[in-house]
């Protein structure tokens, strides 16, 4: 097991999630954000990890009432929700700027989304970031039967909104690809995992990828200012994705927006 330091703050394992996690601190963790193997492929790295064993790992070392925030595709995200019912609260459907399934495309429509499945215990947080939109204002007044205490005509009510709306469900990001040269055919775009983890955590709290692939949710923890703790056991990937965190470390030194220190360490 290799394990990789940066700054204090984002911290890679070159090794098997279940190998790595049982040593995390208990009730450490503010989210977890992972996209794991889907098992659709034939490729060693895409071996679904046994539920059984993932679960109970994240449960122990997430904080009592913090997400898990998870990507899949069907079939697997049905396995995935149905393996946690108690804790499957709802789903994103990320919208992407590209199909994929070409092969496919006289039989099926393209594929152009996937999921991004929800778990916790009881009120997990969530500071939704609102979006842009038209202003508006109306008025409204209650039944015309109410008249209120001593025969008080009927209020009106007014709400304006200065053009802020909530998020939907369904969300449009671009794929990665429009971010530059890819290292890992599912990787995430970085804008994303930003978005999710804004919308999870506040700066200052640690998120955990235990598949971590291309490392992109340890980019997106440093520009949000969150610590992250990245796991991968493909020498390959991780090996990558290592170099992509620390290309963008010097980038952000050269800028003197980050002075930063590596610690390595190997079992």
């Amino acid at each position: 097991m290799e394990k990789i330091v940066f700054a204090k703050d984002i911290t890679l394992y070159k090794a098997d999630c279940l190998e790595v996690m049982p040593f995390l601190p208990e009730s450490s963790i503010d989210l977890v954000l992972c996209d794991p193997p889907f098992g659709i492929t034939a490729s060693q790295w895409d071996k679904i990890i046994p539920f059984p064993e993932m679960w109970k790992e994240i449960r122990r070392v997430r904080k009592e009432n913090a997400p898990t925030v998870l990507f899949g595709s069907e079939p697997f995200s049905s396995f995935l929700r149905c393996g946690n019912l108690d804790e499957f609260k709802y789903d994103w459907v990320w919208e992407k700027s590209k199909a994929s399934n070409f092969l496919l495309a006289k039989k099926q429509p393209l594929k152009a989304h996937e999921l991004i499945s929800v778990f916790g215990k009881g009120r997990t947080p969530y500071y939704p970031i609102m979006e842009e939109g038209e202003p508006y204002g109306n008025r409204t007044k209650r039944g015309s039967n109410w008249t209120g205490i001593n025969n008080v005509p009927n209020p009106t009510f007014r709400h304006e909104n200065k053009g802020t709306r909530y998020p939907r469900s369904v969300i449009y990001f671009k794929t990665a690809e429009s971010e530059g040269k890819t290292i890992h055919v599912n990787q995430k775009p970085i804008a994303l995992l930003e978005y999710l983890i804004k919308t999870y955590t506040k700066e200052g709290d640690t998120v955990l990828d235990f598949a971590s692939g291309s490392m992109s949710t340890a980019i997106a923890c440093i520009y949000t200012n969150r610590k992250c703790i990245c796991i991968e056991k493909d020498e390959t990937h991780f090996s990558l994705g290592e170099k992509r965190v620390r290309n963008e470390y010097q980038y952000l030194e050269a800028q003197e927006k980050y002075d930063y220190t590596i610690q390595i360490t190997v079992k």
